[in-house]
């Protein structure tokens, strides 16, 4: 320190006693460049080269001054530099220079350039004016916003969000002062003129690199579509703006809907296969909705899960009523629909005997009345067979081929059948490889003068149970028995009482012969149509 200010006094001592005229310019070179904000300061250190011919035993520094690109002089610059006097600064020597400079807020940011003027002193007691020049760069805002990216917080890397999720932004922003400066970041997120999300936040950035980081929720609520990412950055010294499109998916997708049966009985199972995509595992409700002719007949709703990957669901369709159905079936999540479609398919009824009824029309005839029920909506071809038994013999036995229209359809039929005896009947229907059976027995009272006896029994058959009708016969048959006895009884009394009178003419028992030989072949059955539907039970 003693050296310097020796050195330093004797440098004055020879200023002072030298001439101006003997001074002569030359330069020191550097390539370093200095960034200041304005209103605010900066430190550092700048490499200064003797890149002259000369080399000096003292170099003293002067003083400083800023040029704009015009050459006209600004003010408002403060400068300091450590050291202020270098001895032996030989040529192509370089020193490091320190500096503090400091900007008023006043000054326009741009590109200028630093003065810095030095006396320099050879061995030989000449004096050269050394000039070095620095280009300095004023800058207005004090941060610098990095670029900002954005991606989805659960699977990095994807270019669309699944409802669920969250997106993330972010950005980092660079305070190059020496103090915080407040700033305002908000980032939205928007389809169609209506945004969905939107938050706001004050900021301090600190001197040096800040983190900015936003969280985005994808709600549930949220319809698939393209959405528009805002995001912000703004102070009094500038703004930043960052958007992005961004795809919102909800990671469940209908790819097919197919159908086990076209054509089913009825009470058969059915049921449709809904194919699906997924990238989630996730809970849906099912809904089936199935009409005929424009008519609701079920609707279900079933929750069922759903994994990632391709996954089959199974949905129930109903078959409990018959003719042409049409479900709708939707796949929803808190009422939000993410798949649907709808198939056809046809519910088949088999034709059934619903009932059997006789008649006793003559001594010797019965009249059948069988009703048959076609429970669908078309057509149905069939074969009616019967079969007539007694004593173990068959009287009548045939088939015959027949077109049941929808609803009622009735059939009569008139047989000879003998008298005293109890005669087995069964009849039956074949459609739709379904087989309807109606089975009972008769008994026909020998005719008792001068009362006739006229039975009606009514059979009732269904596809799975056989009804006989038995015992009624009999017990009519025993009340006719005693009908007899007390008209026998009545007549021998009468026949006493009236001895003188002359009797009548007793009718001879017919001879007994074989049943066979005595009935002829039926009459062609007549189909008698009802158009209305059968009513359900």
């Amino acid at each position: 320190m003693r050296k310097t200010a020796v050195a330093f006094i004797l440098l004055m001592l020879v200023m002072a006693l030298l001439p101006r005229s003997s001074a002569q310019f030359v330069s020191f070179t550097t390539n370093d460049e200095i960034t200041l904000l304005r209103g605010d300061y900066s430190s550092g250190t700048i490499m200064l080269t003797n890149a002259g011919g000369f080399s000096f035993k003292v170099v003293s520094y002067q003083k400083f001054w800023v040029e704009d690109a015009d050459g006209n002089k600004i003010s408002g610059f403060n400068l300091t530099i450590k050291p202020t006097i270098f001895t032996d600064w030989t040529s192509q020597k370089t020193y490091s220079v320190s500096y503090n400079i400091s900007c008023a807020s006043n000054v326009s940011g741009g590109t200028y350039t630093l003065y810095l003027r030095f006396l320099a002193y050879t061995a030989d007691n000449s004096m050269y004016i050394v000039h070095a020049t620095v280009p300095l760069h004023i800058i207005e805002s004090a941060l610098n916003f990095g670029v900002a990216d954005a991606y989805v917080k659960e699977r990095p890397g994807s270019s669309y969000a699944l409802n669920g999720e969250t997106i993330v932004v972010f950005s980092h922003v660079d305070n190059i002062g020496h103090s915080d400066v407040m700033v305002e970041a908000s980032v939205s997120l928007s389809s169609g003129g209506k945004v969905y999300f939107f938050e706001n936040r004050t900021l301090a950035m600190k001197p040096g690199d800040n983190l900015i980081r936003f969280e985005v929720p994808v709600g549930y609520d949220l319809p698939e579509g393209t959405y528009r990412l805002e995001y912000r950055i703004g102070y009094d010294g500038g703004s930043y703006r960052y958007s992005r499109e961004i795809p919102v998916r909800f990671g469940v997708k209908l790819v097919g809907l197919s159908l086990q049966s076209d054509v089913v009985k009825l009470g058969e199972k059915n049921r449709a296969y809904l194919t699906l995509l997924s990238e989630r595992t996730v809970g849906l409700n099912l809904t089936v909705e199935t009409y005929r002719n424009g008519s609701l007949v079920s609707n279900t709703t079933t929750p069922v899960t759903v994994k990632g990957g391709t996954d089959v669901i199974e949905a129930e369709l109903p078959t409990n009523v018959s003719g042409n159905l049409t479900s709708v079936i939707e796949l929803t999540f808190d009422g939000r629909i993410i798949g649907s479609g709808k198939v056809s398919y046809k519910v088949q009824a088999p034709p059934v005997i619903r009932n059997v009824t006789y008649e006793r029309v003559s001594d010797e005839e019965v009249m059948f009345k069988i009703t048959m029920e076609n429970p669908n909506y078309e057509e149905v071809q069939g074969e009616f067979g019967y079969r007539i038994v007694a004593d173990g013999n068959v009287l009548y036995k045939d088939s015959l081929q027949s077109v049941l229209k929808p609803g009622t359809n009735e059939v009569s039929l008139k047989f000879e059948l003998p008298v005293g005896k109890v005669v087995e009947y069964e009849f039956t229907l074949s459609a739709m490889g379904e087989t309807s059976t109606s089975k009972g027995e008769l008994y026909l009272q020998p005719p008792a003068p001068p009362t006739t006896t006229t039975t009606t029994t009514t059979t009732t058959a269904s596809n799975t149970t056989t009804t006989t009708s038995s015992g009624a016969s009999g017990g009519l048959w025993i009340g006719l028995v005693i009908v007899a006895f007390l008209l026998l009884v009545a007549g021998a009394f009468y026949y006493t009482r009236e001895g003188g009178k002359s009797k009548k003419r007793a009718r001879p028992k017919p001879k007994r012969r074989s049943p066979l030989g005595r009935f002829r072949r039926p009459k062609e059955p007549k189909f008698k149509e009802n158009k209305e539907l059968p009513k359900k039970k």
